[in-house]
């Protein structure tokens, strides 16, 4: 059985900040439909993209924090990520200035690939808002606008949410036109993005996921999204978790039973649990309607 480990490179220490707003330079439209900028913070991968004539060079979204926090680490989906297809034919941003409330300002390089993408700032940074200006960009194949599918902030005081720094996986569906089934985007915020496990010979009974924690944390609950979850109708489509087995690094276990819901579903353990890891395994599947591979779109952890 293949193992795959993704890094996904969170501190002990941050914890994800609510944006509470996003405004923009400009936004495209075309056949009354318009790229809004708060795709942004949608979670999920529709995106926004810039109205301006030209490549996107000079374009900007701004989005709010609602109060001052103290920012160590951002994070961007690049271009439009509705599809791979897709993401190859906008632009996506290269050279991104972030400027503070305060005025002062720095750069985020991103390569042209398919990937979140985190920059680290030089210092936390006390702040209530950053705009996020397009300086370069990669090319796209067929549009000539910039398009981003959505901002993550992260400051330095630990949440109630606890990060994940890896996630490794008994095995993955291979990615494909319409996006990569990788076990990091079990964890990336994003409900429609998913782990899907590739195991050809099962349904999903067996396979597991195991999350290592970004600090070794007592952890009280978890919310789970299981299956598909970008919508009902697709969540249908797909094999979904019914019952899992959890097994923490304290050494103890729980099995969880799942509704047959494209939704946040909360969990509380019978016992808080002081844990650097959590595995997941598979013990039984709700079977789709079209697709025979079981899917994780969701899970974060609670102290």
């Amino acid at each position: 059985m293949m193992v795959l480990l993704l890094a996904l490179g969170t501190s002990a220490s941050s914890a994800p900040v609510k944006i509470t707003n996003a405004e923009a330079k400009s936004s495209y439209s075309k056949e009354g439909v318009t790229y809004l900028p708060g795709s942004v913070h949608d979670r999920s991968t529709q995106p926004w993209f810039e109205g301006e004539p030209g490549s996107g060079v000079g374009s900007w979204v701004r989005v709010d924090l609602g109060s001052e926090h103290a920012v160590t680490e951002v994070r961007m989906m690049a271009g439009d990520w509705t599809s791979q297809t897709y993401w190859a034919r906008a632009n996506r941003p290269k050279t991104v200035e972030l400027k503070f409330s305060d005025g002062s300002t720095e750069l985020m390089e991103l390569t042209d690939e398919w990937r979140v993408q985190s920059h680290k700032l030089a210092a936390p940074k006390s702040t209530s808002s950053i705009r996020f200006k397009i300086n370069a960009v990669h090319s796209g194949t067929a549009f000539p606008d910039a398009a981003i599918s959505e901002i993550q902030v992260f400051d330095d005081q630990p949440g109630k949410v606890v990060g994940v720094k890896s996630a490794t996986a008994s095995s993955e569906f291979p990615a494909d036109h319409e996006g990569r089934y990788d076990p990091s985007q079990a964890v990336d915020g994003l409900k429609d993005t998913m782990w899907c496990e590739g195991d050809k010979e099962s349904e999903g009974i067996g396979e597991w996921v195991e999350f290592e924690l970004a600090e070794t944390a007592t952890i009280s609950s978890m919310k789970v999204c299981p299956g598909m979850c970008a919508s009902l109708s697709i969540h249908k489509t797909g094999n979904m978790p019914s019952r899992i087995a959890l097994e923490f690094g304290d050494g103890a276990t729980q099995t969880v039973d799942l509704k047959d819901l494209p939704l946040d579903q909360p969990v509380r353990f019978a016992a808080p649990h002081r844990t650097d890891k959590v595995k997941m395994k598979i013990e039984a599947v709700r079977k789709g309607t079209k697709y025979d591979d079981t899917c994780l779109s969701e899970i974060s952890f609670v102290r």
